[in-house]
């Protein structure tokens, strides 16, 4: 989910330039623009109440332009009628840009019961559309938006002294606000959202989710506020012989570094020297790992007494089980295109925190890093009492090639274009047939194209008898021994050109030993690099120190 604005933090008149800064061009969960007030307001409203809330922005056009739509009565009873039609309360007021007035309509989330359209529809905001939930989809999130969330139960006999001060303390401070003394931890919890302020004379009531997050012991007040960690030998079926146990009770984000901690001292760690340098590889990406326990504990269902999450260590996998189903309408099949939080306190935290960055991408996280060292993806089982995450140590290419491909950093790369790369890098360079018989199950020529499109291979020799090798930024980021060939051949074509005032390609290729396209291709490289020019055309071209 995008970062939501209130209404109060709009300022009342704002230039175009920053009305872009403050909303952007591009519609998102939480932000809608509307030329006027259309009938399919009705929608907007209704999707919005039944996701996080948001705005919506009266006087842009489909082209996302500024037209203006003044606050007249019109405009009002409209935005009014449609929002008593869904049963939302708005709240409306006017803003101007560069002299135009808008109107803003704030939609508030709706918890607690349920929001639909005038004609039955129950709509949800996906990216910046509102689409309708269906089936066992839906049955699941009225049932899920109906019931009580766990971490909304009031815990009994949590006293300021229970509170972890220094977990406290650095949410506060990611927050921009002061350290909480002993004595003030309660006031701290009711500013985060994770108890309700009672009459001023009177303790708040506190959560469990501010136990779950700030007690030093939460199983004290949260039955099951525990994580059982596990080392097992072999690979199943059935539980396998424990060689290691432990079990971990404290503040969420204490807890995550201790269980991250655990995984590592029971999985393998990988060490080569790629190029010239040392590379260290755990078994599993770190932020696999990390988002796989995060989620367990950030989206179970706190309301199920004595469960707890379970991390598993096997030889082959991964498993990391979290209590309670997928929550809402969110599926194995669509949870990486639509988001759902059970615990929306707790996750409004974390994201304070910086330990998530928006609400939904754990899960994809850990595909990209799955599949940024071509490893199996993670795999989801979802059940009606738990949900678990499986990642698998299966390699698709050696360890020695991930260690490579790591040096690329986290560089928008395809599965496919990965897979190329490092085939072109174990043979230095490679033609499209070569490519096409290493890798049969990929599209080699769109993937070729895309990654040279996006500078990471460049094309030696002409038709026919063309091959593909690394690009120079490429061996610049992975500091391989490719670049110090690559830079030596260069030198000894610069030197000859020194020696002998001029060389011609055929005079390169006997130099270097290397064929013609191939050095073509370096002396093109050396005339981009402003070091060489050239004089002639064809055969009779030369190549002059610059």
């Amino acid at each position: 989910m995008s970062q939501r604005l209130s209404l109060s933090e709009i300022p009342d008149q704002l230039s175009a330039k920053e009305f872009r800064r403050l909303f952007g061009r591009v519609e998102h969960e939480t932000l809608d623009f509307k030329r006027g007030v259309p009938g399919d307001l009705l929608d907007t409203i209704s999707a919005m109440a039944m996701t996080h809330g948001g705005l919506i922005i009266h006087g842009v056009d489909d082209a996302k332009n500024i037209t203006g739509c003044p606050r007249s009565q019109n405009t009002l009873d409209r935005i009014n009628r449609f929002a008593m039609e869904c049963g939302v309360e708005v709240q409306v007021r006017a803003v101007r840009v560069d002299g135009l007035e808008l109107t803003v309509t704030e939609v508030p989330e709706v918890r607690g019961r349920i929001v639909t359209t005038p004609n039955g529809r129950l709509l949800r905001r996906v990216g910046g559309d509102s689409q309708p939930l269906r089936g066992d989809a839906m049955v699941r999130f009225v049932r899920d938006r109906a019931e009580h969330p766990g971490e909304e139960e009031q815990v009994a006999g949590f006293a300021d002294s229970d509170v972890d001060l220094a977990a406290l303390g650095r949410v506060l401070e990611a927050d921009g606000r002061a350290p909480a003394a002993r004595g003030q931890a309660l006031r701290a919890l009711v500013d985060l959202g994770v108890a309700l302020p009672r009459e001023p004379s009177s303790d708040p009531h506190v959560l469990r989710a501010a136990a779950v997050l700030f007690a030093k012991d939460p199983a004290k007040f949260v039955q099951g506020a525990v994580v059982q960690l596990v080392r097992r030998v072999g690979t199943g079926p059935g539980p396998g012989p424990s060689i290691h146990r432990e079990e971990y009770s404290g503040p969420l984000s204490d807890v995550v570094d201790r269980c991250e901690k655990f995984v590592a001292r029971h999985t393998n760690r990988y060490e080569a020297v790629t190029g010239s340098r040392r590379v260290i590889l755990p078994e599993y990406p770190a932020a696999a790992v990390r988002e796989a326990i995060l989620n367990a504990l950030a989206h179970r269902d706190y309301g199920l007494p004595g469960a707890t999450v379970d991390i598993t260590v096997w030889d082959d996998r991964l498993e990391v089980q979290s209590p309670g189903p997928l929550p809402g309408h969110i599926t194995v099949k669509n949870m990486r295109e639509e988001h759902y939080s059970r615990n929306r306190r707790i996750m409004r935290v974390l994201k304070t925190m910086g330990l998530v960055e928006e609400y939904g991408e754990g899960v994809d996280r850990m595909f990209e890093e799955m599949e940024s060292r071509l490893m199996e993806p993670p795999i989801f089982n979802a059940t009606p009492s738990s949900v678990t995450v499986t990642l698998r140590n299966r390699f698709r290419v050696r360890v020695e090639d991930q260690m490579w491909l790591s040096l690329l950093g986290r560089a928008e790369l395809t599965v496919a274009e990965r897979h190329v790369l490092v085939a072109v890098h174990r043979e230095r360079s490679a033609s499209p047939r070569r490519l096409r018989s290493m890798l049969p199950w990929y599209d080699i020529k769109s993937t070729i194209r895309g990654a040279v499109a996006k500078g990471l291979l460049v094309r030696v020799g002409e038709r026919g008898g063309s091959r593909y090798e690394l690009s120079d930024e490429v061996l610049l980021r992975v500091g391989s021994r490719g670049i110090e060939a690559h830079s030596r051949k260069r030198q000894l074509l610069l030197d000859a050109m020194d020696s002998r005032g001029s060389i011609s390609t055929v005079e390169g290729a006997a130099i270097l030993r290397e064929g013609v396209p191939a050095v073509r291709q370096l002396l093109h490289d050396l005339i981009r690099s402003g070091l060489v020019r050239s004089r002639g055309r064809t055969r009779g071209t030369r190549y002059f120190r610059t």
